[in-house]
Protein backbone atom coordinates (compact mmCIF):
# COMPACT_ATOMS: atom_id res chain seq x y z
CA UNK A 1 0.00 0.00 0.00
CA UNK A 2 2.59 2.32 1.00
CA UNK A 3 4.25 1.64 -2.48
CA UNK A 4 0.86 2.53 -4.08
CA UNK A 5 0.88 5.73 -2.31
CA UNK A 6 4.17 6.49 -3.60
CA UNK A 7 3.61 5.84 -6.96
CA UNK A 8 0.63 7.34 -7.02
CA UNK A 9 2.53 10.84 -5.54
CA UNK A 10 5.72 10.39 -8.18
CA UNK A 11 2.72 10.28 -11.07
CA UNK A 12 1.19 13.73 -9.48
CA UNK A 13 4.35 15.29 -9.28
CA UNK A 14 5.85 14.55 -12.42
CA UNK A 15 2.15 15.36 -13.94
CA UNK A 16 2.66 18.92 -12.37
CA UNK A 17 6.46 19.56 -13.57
CA UNK A 18 5.69 18.99 -16.95
CA UNK A 19 2.52 20.78 -16.65
CA UNK A 20 4.86 23.84 -15.48
CA UNK A 21 6.80 23.37 -18.36
CA UNK A 22 4.94 24.01 -21.41
CA UNK A 23 4.22 27.48 -22.45
CA UNK A 24 0.89 29.27 -21.21
CA UNK A 25 -1.31 30.91 -24.34
CA UNK A 26 -2.08 34.20 -24.46
CA UNK A 27 -5.69 35.18 -23.18
CA UNK A 28 -7.69 36.50 -26.15
CA UNK A 29 -7.73 40.04 -24.21
CA UNK A 30 -3.93 40.03 -23.97
CA UNK A 31 -3.65 39.25 -27.97
CA UNK A 32 -5.85 42.46 -28.69
CA UNK A 33 -4.44 44.65 -26.63
CA UNK A 34 -1.24 43.62 -28.16
CA UNK A 35 -2.34 43.92 -31.80
CA UNK A 36 -4.32 47.07 -31.60
CA UNK A 37 -2.73 49.98 -32.92
CA UNK A 38 -3.16 53.57 -31.50
CA UNK A 39 -3.72 56.04 -33.60
CA UNK A 40 -1.29 59.41 -33.87
CA UNK A 41 -2.45 62.78 -33.41
CA UNK A 42 -0.77 64.79 -35.16
CA UNK A 43 -0.30 68.79 -33.77
CA UNK A 44 -1.21 71.13 -36.71
CA UNK A 45 0.33 74.45 -36.51
CA UNK A 46 -1.70 76.36 -39.42
CA UNK A 47 -3.22 76.09 -42.64
CA UNK A 48 -3.09 78.32 -45.74
CA UNK A 49 -5.59 78.33 -48.90
CA UNK A 50 -7.83 80.00 -51.52
CA UNK A 51 -11.48 80.62 -51.60
CA UNK A 52 -13.82 82.74 -52.15
CA UNK A 53 -15.62 85.40 -49.70
CA UNK A 54 -15.03 87.88 -46.69
CA UNK A 55 -12.85 84.94 -45.59
CA UNK A 56 -10.49 85.76 -48.36
CA UNK A 57 -10.42 89.28 -48.49
CA UNK A 58 -13.23 89.97 -50.41
CA UNK A 59 -14.65 87.94 -54.18
CA UNK A 60 -11.60 85.83 -54.14
CA UNK A 61 -7.97 85.69 -52.44
CA UNK A 62 -5.91 83.66 -49.98
CA UNK A 63 -6.23 82.85 -46.39
CA UNK A 64 -3.39 81.82 -43.85
CA UNK A 65 -3.95 80.36 -40.13
CA UNK A 66 -1.45 80.21 -37.66
CA UNK A 67 -2.90 78.05 -34.61
CA UNK A 68 -1.09 78.93 -31.10
CA UNK A 69 -3.04 75.82 -29.38
CA UNK A 70 -5.13 73.44 -31.19
CA UNK A 71 -8.40 75.20 -29.82
CA UNK A 72 -7.59 78.52 -31.26
CA UNK A 73 -6.41 79.70 -34.82
CA UNK A 74 -5.18 83.65 -35.65
CA UNK A 75 -5.29 84.54 -39.69
CA UNK A 76 -5.12 86.89 -42.14
CA UNK A 77 -6.61 87.10 -45.40
CA UNK A 78 -6.09 89.35 -48.59
CA UNK A 79 -7.71 89.41 -52.22
CA UNK A 80 -9.74 91.37 -54.57
CA UNK A 81 -13.17 92.58 -53.99
CA UNK A 82 -13.87 93.79 -57.78
CA UNK A 83 -13.00 97.55 -56.78
CA UNK A 84 -9.12 96.99 -54.83
CA UNK A 85 -7.20 94.77 -52.66
CA UNK A 86 -9.14 93.77 -49.62
CA UNK A 87 -7.96 91.96 -46.29
CA UNK A 88 -9.21 90.48 -43.22
CA UNK A 89 -7.73 89.23 -39.82
CA UNK A 90 -9.20 87.78 -37.14
CA UNK A 91 -9.19 84.89 -34.71
CA UNK A 92 -11.31 81.96 -34.09
CA UNK A 93 -12.20 79.34 -31.52
CA UNK A 94 -12.57 75.78 -32.29
CA UNK A 95 -14.87 73.04 -30.57
CA UNK A 96 -12.70 70.52 -31.91
CA UNK A 97 -8.77 70.37 -31.84
CA UNK A 98 -7.00 71.11 -35.17
CA UNK A 99 -5.46 67.88 -34.92
CA UNK A 100 -4.97 64.64 -37.80
CA UNK A 101 -7.32 62.72 -36.21
CA UNK A 102 -10.79 64.72 -36.91
CA UNK A 103 -12.89 65.47 -40.24
CA UNK A 104 -14.93 68.36 -38.79
CA UNK A 105 -13.79 70.99 -36.52
CA UNK A 106 -16.48 73.27 -36.02
CA UNK A 107 -15.26 77.31 -34.96
CA UNK A 108 -16.63 80.36 -34.05
CA UNK A 109 -14.47 83.93 -35.16
CA UNK A 110 -14.68 87.34 -35.64
CA UNK A 111 -12.47 89.60 -38.18
CA UNK A 112 -12.16 92.95 -38.79
CA UNK A 113 -11.58 94.35 -42.25
CA UNK A 114 -13.09 94.37 -45.98
CA UNK A 115 -17.05 93.87 -45.06
CA UNK A 116 -18.76 95.96 -47.83
CA UNK A 117 -18.15 96.79 -51.30
CA UNK A 118 -20.20 98.91 -53.77
CA UNK A 119 -19.29 99.14 -57.56
CA UNK A 120 -21.30 100.16 -60.53
CA UNK A 121 -20.13 100.16 -63.82
CA UNK A 122 -19.93 103.03 -65.64
CA UNK A 123 -19.89 105.00 -62.93
CA UNK A 124 -16.77 104.70 -60.82
CA UNK A 125 -17.62 107.14 -58.12
CA UNK A 126 -19.79 104.51 -56.64
CA UNK A 127 -16.93 102.44 -56.67
CA UNK A 128 -15.76 102.14 -52.61
CA UNK A 129 -15.03 99.36 -49.99
CA UNK A 130 -16.11 99.64 -46.33
CA UNK A 131 -14.30 97.80 -43.38
CA UNK A 132 -15.76 96.80 -40.28
CA UNK A 133 -16.01 93.38 -37.91
CA UNK A 134 -17.85 90.44 -39.06
CA UNK A 135 -18.37 87.49 -36.90
CA UNK A 136 -19.64 83.98 -37.68
CA UNK A 137 -19.20 80.07 -37.55
CA UNK A 138 -18.13 77.98 -39.78
CA UNK A 139 -16.04 74.32 -40.13
CA UNK A 140 -12.71 73.04 -41.64
CA UNK A 141 -13.63 69.42 -43.17
CA UNK A 142 -10.58 67.31 -43.85
CA UNK A 143 -10.35 64.35 -46.13
CA UNK A 144 -7.60 61.66 -46.77
CA UNK A 145 -5.69 59.48 -44.56
CA UNK A 146 -4.08 62.46 -42.59
CA UNK A 147 -6.34 64.69 -42.86
CA UNK A 148 -4.47 67.31 -44.16
CA UNK A 149 -6.37 69.36 -47.03
CA UNK A 150 -10.34 69.78 -47.36
CA UNK A 151 -12.66 72.84 -47.40
CA UNK A 152 -13.54 75.50 -45.32
CA UNK A 153 -17.25 76.87 -44.99
CA UNK A 154 -18.18 79.79 -43.33
CA UNK A 155 -21.44 81.41 -42.61
CA UNK A 156 -20.60 85.18 -41.95
CA UNK A 157 -22.49 88.56 -40.46
CA UNK A 158 -20.79 91.78 -41.21
CA UNK A 159 -21.60 94.51 -38.95
CA UNK A 160 -21.34 96.64 -41.91
CA UNK A 161 -20.75 100.78 -40.83
CA UNK A 162 -23.22 103.51 -41.57
CA UNK A 163 -21.36 104.90 -44.89
CA UNK A 164 -21.79 101.59 -46.40
CA UNK A 165 -25.42 102.15 -46.24
CA UNK A 166 -25.13 105.80 -47.14
CA UNK A 167 -23.91 104.62 -50.13
CA UNK A 168 -26.60 101.98 -50.81
CA UNK A 169 -29.56 104.52 -50.24
CA UNK A 170 -27.58 107.11 -53.10
CA UNK A 171 -27.20 104.52 -55.40
CA UNK A 172 -30.83 103.78 -55.09
CA UNK A 173 -31.86 107.33 -55.16
CA UNK A 174 -29.81 108.18 -58.31
CA UNK A 175 -32.16 107.62 -61.55
CA UNK A 176 -29.05 107.27 -63.55
CA UNK A 177 -28.81 103.34 -61.62
CA UNK A 178 -31.06 100.32 -61.80
CA UNK A 179 -30.13 98.39 -58.43
CA UNK A 180 -30.71 94.55 -59.22
CA UNK A 181 -30.03 93.43 -55.75
CA UNK A 182 -29.80 94.74 -51.69
CA UNK A 183 -26.84 93.86 -49.88
CA UNK A 184 -27.41 90.41 -48.01
CA UNK A 185 -27.33 90.24 -44.33
CA UNK A 186 -25.18 87.34 -44.26
CA UNK A 187 -22.17 86.04 -46.62
CA UNK A 188 -20.79 82.60 -47.53
CA UNK A 189 -17.38 81.65 -47.67
CA UNK A 190 -15.51 78.67 -49.11
CA UNK A 191 -12.04 77.46 -49.87
CA UNK A 192 -9.47 74.63 -50.17
CA UNK A 193 -6.88 74.95 -47.32
CA UNK A 194 -4.07 72.28 -46.51
CA UNK A 195 -3.01 72.22 -43.27
CA UNK A 196 0.89 72.65 -42.29
CA UNK A 197 2.63 70.31 -39.11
Amino acid sequence: MNKAIIFLCLIFLTGNFLMAQTPATPKKSDTLVQTKKVSKVERRWGDGGIGVGLDYGGLIGAKATFNPIPYMGIFVAGGWDLVDLGWNVGCLGRLIPADGKHIARPYLKAMYGVNGVTKVSGKSGYDKIFFGITVGAGSEIRFGKKKRNGLNIDLNVPFRSPEFYDQINRMKNDPEIKMTNSPLPIAVSIGYHIDFQ
